[in-house]
């Protein structure tokens, strides 16, 4: 729905839901309903598509039929991939590519404008923003948040997301006391839906936050990040953020993002001992999706 409302708003957008793994069809979608056919290359191909546009791709001969049969892109993280048959596109959107050409935009991750934009308030507490998993490394984080941090600037956690892994969230788990640590995960109910928040709830949040914070070692483009850096919120980070242009990132975020050093315990005491304000909001509006649309669009159609 987010693709035909915003992204692909001039053309009629259908949605076919593929495994995870394996990459066999599941389910042919349309105005979020289901569409009741066998899903089969020469059945969407009677519908002539103006163009198809994987999100990745996992090669078998269903994909490698449908991308054969229409003009057809692929947006991936990094290009190029030795899993990844260029032949097979039109053109390829990547958020980082080590040799590119005309056929290959280099894209980042885009963010709703509509809602996520600068409306400060009270700066209530420290954000964090992700599924509860091992990649976000959420477990450093809140190992002496409550000694280091919260004692010495009286400004809690905030740990706003769900939960992907839970055994992994039981460890996190043991550290939120809802004072120092807080949480949007019900403890008895870690994999519930309604542990995650919607974007407007999210906006809101960021909004009242002191500091957005990023514990994950390795982000290809963090989307959670660019959301807060919308909503002027000072950003901090220990990572390897390779899906950005290093120059342009640098004045915008604090902390590291080339690779992780330290703790990101370290990085937020250092960041709130200097009284430290980052406002990213007009120049993270490149990547709005507005922009994103553009850029896109004037790609692909330059190709069909």
């Amino acid at each position: 729905m987010d693709y035909q409302l915003h992204i692909f708003s001039d053309y009629d957008v259908y949605f076919l839901h593929t495994q995870s793994s394996g990459w066999e069809p599941l389910g042919l979608f349309h105005d979020d309903r289901a569409v009741p056919c066998d899903i089969t290359v020469e059945r969407i191909l009677d519908y002539n598509f103006e163009f198809a546009l994987f999100i990745g791709f996992g090669e078998n001969e269903f994909t490698r039929r449908l991308a054969a049969g229409l003009p057809s892109f692929c947006l991936t993280d990094i290009h190029p991939r030795d899993d990844l048959p260029d032949h097979l596109f039109k053109g390829i959107m990547t958020h980082l590519s080590v040799r590119p050409r005309r056929d290959v935009l280099l894209l980042g991750a885009a963010y709703n404008s509509d809602i996520f934009y600068k409306n400060r308030r009270d700066e209530e507490f420290i954000i964090s923003v992700g599924r509860i998993h091992p990649d976000k490394n959420q477990s450093e984080l809140v190992r002496g948040y409550r000694e280091r941090i919260y004692r010495k600037y009286r400004m809690p956690l905030y740990l706003v997301g769900g939960v992907t892994d839970e055994s992994y969230f039981k460890e996190v788990n043991e550290y939120i006391d809802n004072r120092s640590i807080l949480s949007t995960v019900d403890s008895h109910n870690p994999e519930a839906g309604t542990n995650w928040r919607t974007p407007h709830q999210i906006a809101d949040l960021c909004n009242r936050a002191r500091m957005f914070v990023m514990a994950s070692p390795k982000e290809s483009f963090c989307i959670a990040l660019v959301e807060a850096m919308a909503c002027g919120t000072t950003c901090v980070v220990n990572g390897n953020y390779w899906g950005f242009d290093e120059a342009e990132l640098r004045p915008h975020v604090y902390g590291h993002i080339k690779g992780k050093r330290g703790s990101i315990l370290d990085v937020l005491d250092e960041a709130l001992s200097r009284e430290l304000r980052l406002d990213a909001s007009e120049w993270v509006k490149k990547f709005s999706l507005g922009e994103t649309k553009n850029q896109l669009l004037r790609f692909i159609n330059a190709r069909i």
